[in-house]
């Protein structure tokens, strides 16, 4: 009788979520919240990238554009991007699960944001990084966790995959090796929240997009390094 009591106390004294205009079916923006200011996990993209500006230097690889590599770029000797399709900004027509289309020990630090999970076989894209590297080269790469999917992807070449810190420290360790690989998880509640529903990175706090919950990876970011002796 006592528990069947506090059980009534406790629903009667916990407020309600006030859900304000979030009570709805439909997300403020479809678009990660590009058309209301910076997506918030792109504001975790680039603080990861920040963190690591000092190993973003020498020949500096990008997917389909160099932005952020000249964003975040040290003493950058030349800026390569990588893509499927020719074009005049592409220095390498390549595909990372094809490494007989890729050049071998080439690139110090390959850049490769929220792209993994738009390749189905994203094991052997890993292995397309791992080759793409010179010995001692870094790979920073993001992996969406707690994310919608990007319908501009599904429609074009797909939407596959949602990695966990445990998964990316496994995936990436088979291929770079044990010791070699260092994965972090990025977000909280709140940021994913805001993610889902489109409400930009300015209208959430620096103090809150900072909070750290691992238990709701909005991104999470891979250091990958390429042993000197070429072998993982």
């Amino acid at each position: 009788m006592l528990k069947k009591l506090l059980k009534k106390f406790r629903r009667e004294v916990v407020a309600p979520a006030n859900w304000e205009n979030l009570r709805s079916v439909k997300p403020l923006s479809t678009k990660f919240g590009f058309d209301r200011g910076t997506p918030v996990d792109r504001y975790y993209i680039e603080s990861f990238l920040q963190q690591n500006i000092a190993a973003i230097h020498g020949h500096v690889l990008e997917i389909a554009e160099s932005s952020y590599s000249k964003q975040f770029g040290q003493h950058v000797t030349k800026f390569e991007v990588l893509h499927t399709k020719q074009d005049s900004h592409v220095t390498i027509v390549g595909d990372l699960t094809d490494i007989a289309s890729l050049p071998e020990n080439q690139i110090d630090s390959f850049i490769c944001t929220q792209t993994f999970n738009f390749i189905y076989d994203y094991k052997a894209a890993i292995q397309g990084a791992y080759y793409l590297l010179k010995p001692g080269g870094t790979l920073l790469a993001t992996l969406a966790g707690v994310s919608q999917i990007s319908a501009y992807d599904m429609q074009r070449w797909g939407d596959y995959w949602r990695f966990t810190t445990k998964s990316a420290q496994q995936v990436f360790d088979e291929v770079f090796g044990e010791g070699n690989v260092t994965v972090k998880a990025y977000g909280n509640v709140l940021a994913a929240t805001a993610l889902f529903h489109g409400i930009s990175a300015e209208e959430v706090t620096k103090e809150e997009l900072d909070f750290n919950d691992p238990v709701y990876p909005v991104i999470i970011s891979v250091i990958a390094t390429k042993n000197t002796n070429g072998k993982a």
